[in-house]
């Protein structure tokens, strides 16, 4: 069936006009949802699952009906907006929601289509369950993803919240990866489509002692191993992805592999800027090949991809991380290590993660076939890799149960007034994937446990079985934090005011994400819990002591390099917990107005230092559009220092100052002025 024959031909302009024929699975997961079913969709990657979301879309649309797309990153978010965009060309208006889950979901009726993650969709029903009822459609990408331990109960609660509030919202699961499909598909009221079809061919294997073992063959690969097959792809037109399991493999991998190629790329050819990158990785770029983890800065990570799609980095050693992240299919994949240190051990990788990245090969429209392949090193390890490509995945299991996630979620159930007694409560936890796959009456004692600790703090408040929250656990629910956090928070707004303590209380709540120490930190650390006679130095404290050492560095403007060296952490490590403390501080700032008025002021000034990395001195001077750190303190060094003493410059002279252009100059001067007069009229 050709995509004319089931969508009106204005949509073929999402298509470039193209219109081509239907995959089997395509066509029955569009009929199915026309017949207003739930459907989850399980095929392999770059199998069309997408065109069924922007059918599906364009199908909620034309009845005046909204849609949610919901994926489980940030990055996967901008692709996927980015891709949506040409929605446009139809009418619809589309729109991104990744963070301040402080800002009121109301914004949702200015549009048609929402791509959010599902923190931020949660946040949202937190605060305003009723905006259900402006959608038809919620698509559901990668919903394997509800197996992950920290991501997936928020899009368990999701999808639960739709189920319990208004199940006439249909829903949409998209995954390449669900061994037990049928049971989601009993939680979710949904039909189901599935197929092993793929778009490219994919042919495995696994390397071993020189050999390359497929199901039908035994190939001889000479002492360099993988090298053989990274040659053989890329001299034949395709790149590699070779993934490792820590992120010093990666890098160690990649320079490695510079040894054995070099692509003579140009850095003027690749618009490439030197500063950014070490001497080592521009080496490493030069020849072709480079690194992906999580370590390296949002900048670095942002070129390193584009220089991969544009075909100039023709082999990428990466974490796992990316099978999950951003699309950068390879005409081959090999992994190369199947085991990951974790809680103290070394551990089989899982099976779901190993098919999310061999599913990474064949790229669509580039590549005839896709070949993804196991490196093993012993004869154990190879009965594991035998079991990766012909095993079961692993079930996805719901994660919901965990006491802190209870407690949190009461909050926001009598919070946003889905429930006001037990009894309700218990109705909407029979809703949740956790209530299919165990008997929710074992969590009555869980509870009761949670409504008497949240009572007892002020959350919420009791009168003959009806509970409803104060403003305290209003504001909680609001801010998404966890009840213990705002308890923290709230404990050190009563302390005077000294920026390492208060940040060493912003991480040491439960929603921050810190850094581990080594022995070799011992030292220092308790010489700062000594510093504010803290007498905690449990592996808790001793972690966020250590984070709020660094991010007091970040916030005094140390370069970030001197950070990195000086603690062993990557850039890109700074700025996710920087962007971690962001939202806390911001939190604390909001509790402020509650408990301490006066703080308001200093707590607003600390989250914009925290969110930008700068002084006290210049955090007026980064308001003006376009000026951040770097810029800011060149402007303040070179003797502007406010926004009055830019408004009133000449181009000139801000122009002399180093990475000013004259279009800079002037388009700085011209934001202060009109910053300024703001100022003098208030």
């Amino acid at each position: 069936m050709k995509l004319s024959e089931v969508v009106p031909s204005e949509f073929l302009k999402v298509t470039d006009n193209n219109d081509f024929t239907l995959y089997k699975h395509q066509e029955e997961a569009i009929k199915k949802i026309r017949n207003n079913r739930n459907v989850i969709v399980s095929v392999p990657t770059a199998s069309g699952k997408t065109l069924i979301a922007y059918i599906s879309i364009y199908d909620a649309y034309l009845k005046g009906k909204k849609s949610m797309y919901i994926v489980p990153l940030r990055s996967l978010a901008m692709e996927k907006f980015a891709e949506l965009l040409s929605l446009k060309d139809l009418g619809l208006k589309v729109t991104i929601s990744i963070g301040d889950y402080d800002v009121p979901p109301s914004f949702v009726k200015n549009y048609d289509v929402i791509i959010a993650t599902s923190e931020r969709a949660d946040s949202m029903l937190h605060r305003d369950p009723d905006i259900l009822n402006y959608f038809g459609l919620v698509i559901i990408d990668e919903i394997h993803m509800i197996g992950d331990e920290s991501r997936g109960p928020r899009l368990e609660t999701v999808i639960s919240s739709i189920l319990y509030l208004n199940p006439e919202v249909l829903l949409l699961g998209l995954s390449a990866t669900v061994s037990n499909i049928k049971e989601l598909a009993e939680w979710m009221n949904s039909d189901t489509v599935i197929s092993d079809f793929r778009a490219v061919p994919l042919e495995t294997g696994i390397i071993f002692k020189n050999k390359l073992i497929s199901k039908d063959d035994t190939k001889q690969l000479g002492r360099d191993d993988e090298v053989y097959l990274i040659k053989e792809s890329v001299e034949s037109g395709g790149q590699v992805l070779v993934f490792r399991n820590s992120r010093r493999n990666a890098e160690k991998y990649s320079e490695s592999l510079t040894n054995f190629f070099n692509f003579k790329n140009d850095l003027e050819t690749m618009e490439v800027f030197p500063d950014l990158f070490t001497d080592d990785q521009l080496n490493m770029i030069l020849h072709g090949v480079m690194f992906h983890h999580a370590g390296l800065s949002n900048e670095q990570r942002t070129e390193i991809e584009k220089l991969y799609k544009n075909g100039y980095i023709k082999i990428l050693a990466a974490t796992p991380t990316l099978a999950a992240g951003v699309n950068l299919p390879a005409r081959t994949v090999i992994i190369r290590d199947i085991t990951r240190f974790s809680d103290g051990y070394s551990k089989p990788i899982s099976a779901i993660e190993i098919q999310q990245m061999l599913g990474r090969a064949g790229r669509p429209k580039y590549d005839k076939k896709g070949y993804g392949y196991i490196y093993v090193s012993s004869p154990g390890m190879m009965h594991v890799a035998e079991g990766y490509l012909s095993g079961e995945l692993e079930p996805v299991m719901s994660h919901m149960d965990s006491n802190s996630l209870i407690r949190f979620n009461i909050l926001a159930i009598v919070s946003s007034g889905i429930a006001h007694n037990l009894k309700g409560i218990e109705s909407f936890y029979a809703k949740t994937l956790l209530a299919i796959q165990n008997d929710i009456e074992d969590y009555g004692l869980s509870f009761e446990s949670a409504l008497y600790f949240l009572i007892d703090n002020d959350f919420i408040k009791e009168e003959n079985g009806f509970y409803s929250a104060t403003k305290f656990g209003t504001l909680t629910s609001e801010l998404y934090i966890d009840p213990v956090t705002s308890l923290i928070l709230k404990q050190c707004i009563g302390l005077e005011f000294s920026e390492e303590l208060y940040l060493y209380y912003i991480c040491k709540t439960p929603d921050m994400i810190t850094f581990n120490y080594r022995t070799s930190d011992y030292e220092y650390l308790e010489e700062f819990l000594d510093k504010y006679s803290i007498n905690d130095f449990s592996e808790e404290s001793m972690k966020a002591a250590k984070t709020a050492i660094i991010l007091n560095e970040w916030i005094n403007e140390v370069p970030t390099g001197t950070i990195s060296e000086n603690f062993g952490i990557g850039p890109g490590d700074i700025q996710a917990k920087a962007s971690s403390a962001d939202w806390i501080s911001y939190s604390l700032y909001r509790m402020a107005h509650m408990f301490d008025k006066e703080k308001e002021s200093t707590l607003l000034h600390l989250n914009i230092r925290i969110k930008e990395g700068v002084k006290e001195e210049i955090v007026r001077i980064i308001e003006i559009p376009g000026i951040g750190r770097v810029r800011g303190r060149r402007l303040y060094s070179n003797g502007f220092a406010s926004i009055e003493a830019i408004a009133n410059a000449k181009i000139e002279d801000i122009s002399r100052i180093f990475g000013f252009s004259v279009k800079l100059a002037k388009d700085t001067i011209e934001n202060a002025g009109r910053l300024n007069n703001r100022y003098f009229r208030k």
